[in-house]
């Protein structure tokens, strides 16, 4: 992971769930597998194609895989809800101050040093919400709280974080100046 200054941080209120790990015992994270993702392989396809037809087919074809892509993102998210309640994991509401690199958790459960955890975290994103899970360790106890790293993650799911993070900080400064301007 990058250095710690690389990384901005944004405190909020998300529904979050920490499962316990013993080392590698652990069952991989909950991922559905259904191989390359159509909307994928279709918006290459209209890339290709795309220079050779009329804007207007070019921007309908691009709606329907907004569909087809957000539909997809639905399905594996119903599919790792499934296995958390499978494995009797609820998501709790919690203050966490949430960053590419870690998470800090306002009162939360009790671990050691250096635990190994798996956070899942419901992250309302892009208009929908994106359920992620990663693996971290326990850094940090104090009376505030504790402090997870994250592991070497999926690009997809740094994504995730950052765009959340963006999103928030945006809602954020919106409200700062509305109040401003109200005043």
């Amino acid at each position: 992971m990058d250095s710690p200054q690389l990384y901005f941080r944004v405190n909020t209120v998300l529904p979050i769930a920490v499962e316990s790990r013993k080392g590698e015992e652990h069952p991989s994270p909950p991922t559905l597998i259904v191989g390359a993702s159509l909307a994928n392989e279709a918006r290459l396809e209209v890339g290709r194609i795309g220079g050779r037809q009329p804007d207007q087919y070019r921007e309908a074809l691009n709606a329907v895989l907004d569909v087809v892509e957000t539909l997809e993102r639905q399905v594996e998210m119903l599919h790792r809800r499934m296995v958390l309640d499978f494995r009797k994991i609820d998501l709790a509401r919690c203050r966490v101050e949430l960053s590419g690199e870690g998470l800090f958790l306002f009162d939360g459960p009790k671990f050691s040093m250096d635990d190994l955890v798996r956070l899942h975290i419901l992250l309302p994103i892009r208009g929908g919400r994106s359920l992620i899970t990663v693996d971290a360790t326990v850094v940090t106890l104090s009376e505030a709280g504790i402090e997870f790293h994250f592991s070497e993650q999926d690009p997809d799911v740094i994504d995730r974080i950052v765009a959340f993070s963006f999103e928030h900080q945006r809602k954020e400064r919106r409200r700062e100046l509305d109040s401003a301007t109200a005043s």
